[in-house]
């Protein structure tokens, strides 16, 4: 090749953007629109970087929507965005029979009695599950 010449060769590849995706400029702007007033340009700095971080990662946008509006109700910090994508994707389904206790100790550790005198006429138990 002579100094004149330019190098040739195929192109670089174009980044992988898949029809429809959503930016972290969109999901900071939705997020912006959705609050009362401005929050200060450095919150809104690292919260394009961590939206970023979690598209790049492959999180749907809805996901991380549905954490947005979590850090955006309970006022915390955009650092914390990773954790709540975490909540909405990782989150237990919630069912109707579980009913844990306070102590985490389960259903079956309840301090409140099953026994309703109208429709068991025998006595109230006396045991775990009842009154001691």
């Amino acid at each position: 090749m002579d100094p004149g010449s330019f190098p040739t060769g195929r192109k670089a590849p174009a980044p992988e953007i898949l029809p429809g995706s959503v930016s972290a400029k969109e999901l900071v702007a939705e997020y912006v629109r959705d609050c009362p007033r401005r929050p200060p340009a450095d919150v809104l700095g690292l919260l394009g970087r961590k939206i970023r971080v979690l598209l790049d990662e492959r999180f749907e946008p809805q996901d991380i929507r549905a954490a947005l509006e979590r850090l955006r109700a309970k006022g915390l910090h955009p650092s914390v965005l990773p954790s709540l994508v975490n909540e909405v994707v990782n989150a237990a389904p919630q069912t109707a029979s579980a009913s844990p206790s306070a102590s985490g100790a389960g259903p079956w550790a309840s301090t409140t009695s099953s026994y309703t005198p109208y429709l068991n006429p025998t006595a109230e138990p006396t045991t775990f599950g009842g009154h001691l």
